[in-house]
């Protein structure tokens, strides 16, 4: 697995920052997205949220969101995002801009990589407490993918729009890396059947509040239910090599959709 070598926005509330070459450093080392999927078994605070979709446009992106135009590298959709490969997140500098930038997924933790925090208890656990308090990005996403536990049969849910899954940002001990995990909440609707946690995906007006440095308000939000669609999709989708358009199609389960 590769590390990349990251400056962030925002940086852990023991780093003094004052200027914009913080983050000038963190875009000269950001040099490629990792594609491969970390062999680390994972270590989850809730076991679920381990692939998603994020198959829009740069313009989708930039239209829903007010943020800076730049991104190094350039987004590109794509379509089976694992655990241990880059992510885009998206959160908000100290002089209030929201900025987009490549973060790793997942951060080791004793020889596993822990992917997910759970909504209900992270501000209670050291590791993610800093995160909870001064880091908190969204990951912007269009589809997620879980597996129904009898059959292994993977399903896809979506809401027919992009939408902002809330996440933390952990800094390595060496402050020198980031790492960003995805917050899960109690599952509910179509998805409880299937899967008993989801990605705890915040409404628009949630998300400046979420973003937000100036206030403590993000720690009253709540989880707002919403309509999710859902449907079987093909069993390509458990090796994190592909990443095509077709894993998003349905895909029929005993003659059915």
């Amino acid at each position: 697995m590769v590390h990349l070598h990251l400056s962030w926005a925002f940086p852990p509330s023991s780093v003094t920052w004052r200027q914009d070459g913080f983050w000038n450093r963190f875009i000269r080392n950001m040099t490629c997205i990792n594609k491969r999927c970390d062999s680390r078994p994972f270590k989850e605070e809730s076991s679920m949220c381990g692939r998603f979709s994020a198959t829009f446009t740069w313009k989708d992106l930039t239209n829903r969101w007010p943020i800076e135009q730049d991104l190094t590298p350039p987004w590109t959709p794509r379509f089976n995002i694992a655990p241990g490969q880059n992510v885009l997140t998206i959160g908000q500098r100290m002089n209030g801009q929201w900025k987009a930038a490549w973060v790793h997924w997942g951060v080791s933790v004793h020889h596993s990589l822990l992917i997910n925090a759970r909504r209900e208890s992270v501000q209670n656990k050291p590791l993610f407490r800093e995160g909870y308090h001064h880091q908190r990005v969204i990951v912007p996403a269009d589809g997620f993918y879980e597996w129904e536990r009898s059959t292994r049969q993977p399903f896809r849910f979506t809401l027919d729009t992009l939408f902002a899954i809330a996440g933390i940002l952990i800094a390595s001990p060496a402050r020198d890396f980031w790492y960003v995990v995805l917050l899960t909440t109690q599952a509910d609707g179509v998805i409880q059947p299937i899967h008993d946690r989801m990605p705890w995906v915040l409404t628009d007006e949630q998300v400046p509040v979420w973003l937000g440095r100036q206030s403590h308000a993000y720690q009253s939000l709540t989880v707002v239910s919403k309509s999710w669609h859902v449907y079987p999709v093909s069993k390509k989708i458990n090796n994190a090599q592909n990443d095509s358009p077709d894993l998003i199609l349905p895909c029929p389960v005993d003659g059915h959709l």
